[in-house]
């Protein structure tokens, strides 16, 4: 099992701790005790979890609602009735209301900028194969990250279509699109990941704050108006540190 399904698989636990011996989660528990940044990323989703039910707990169903809904039983009873005029039906429709307000609220959870910064650890750790060779097309882009004006979080312009047209290397994230530009920098690679900054939970990300290092990898993450970007090198903590 590696980070992913073991992720997939992780988001159908029950926040309460009920799936603790459940088979089916043991697998994905396991690797969530050997990858760290799967642990975190479970970790953040249970203080999520946690709110939300606190949330629910607070919401007090309209008066007479059980009634209403008992009273749908009689509803074959009464077709002569308008049914938006039915009680019942009153009542559920308050009931679904009521979840569709909290589904806006609280709806699902967008990740954070220290979750897309460990993403691309990661993705690149793992399918770093796929990050061999350089489309000719790319060049002037890879040249315009090497000219950046540092510190790059605040230099960086990026065009997303431009970036599909050129034939940018394109992952997945949280079902989102995300580009992934390789670059050369006073001789030490970089691995650029970018997608749109409403696909990320809100709030300010300071690149030097989340900066982070696993094995032989080094990661970060910031946003700006248009964009999240997370920032990975295997050149070490003080190649990354000079371009933030």
């Amino acid at each position: 099992m590696n980070h992913h399904e073991a992720k997939f698989i992780l988001r159908a636990r029950r926040p309460g701790g009920q799936d603790a011996r459940d088979p089916v989660f043991a697998d994905a528990l396991a690797e969530a005790e050997r990858d760290p940044m799967l642990k975190g990323w479970l970790e953040s989703e249970a203080v999520f979890d946690r709110a939300m039910s606190a949330k629910l707990s607070e919401i007090q169903p309209p008066p007479g609602l059980k009634d209403a809904i008992l009273a749908g039983a009689r509803i074959s009873r009464q077709r002569q009735r308008a049914w938006w005029k039915n009680p019942a039906w009153m009542g559920i429709a308050a009931a679904i209301a009521i979840t569709a307000i909290v589904v806006v609220r609280f709806g699902p959870s967008r990740p954070s900028a220290k979750d897309f910064s460990e993403f691309a650890l990661h993705e690149l750790a793992t399918a770093h194969d796929s990050h061999n060779g350089h489309r000719p097309e790319l060049t002037e882009l890879q040249a315009r990250l090497n000219d950046a004006s540092l510190p790059l979080p605040g230099n960086i312009k990026l065009d997303a279509d431009e970036l599909r047209r050129l034939g940018c290397r394109t992952v997945s994230f949280a079902g989102h699109e995300v580009f992934e530009i390789c670059f050369k920098r006073d001789g030490n690679w970089y691995h650029l990941y970018a997608s749109r900054v409403e696909n990320f939970s809100r709030g300010s990300a300071d690149a030097r704050s989340l900066m982070k290092s696993e094995g032989h990898f080094t990661t970060t993450a910031w946003k700006d108006g248009q964009f999240a970007y997370a920032l990975v090198t295997y050149d070490g903590d003080d190649a990354l540190r000079k371009l933030i």
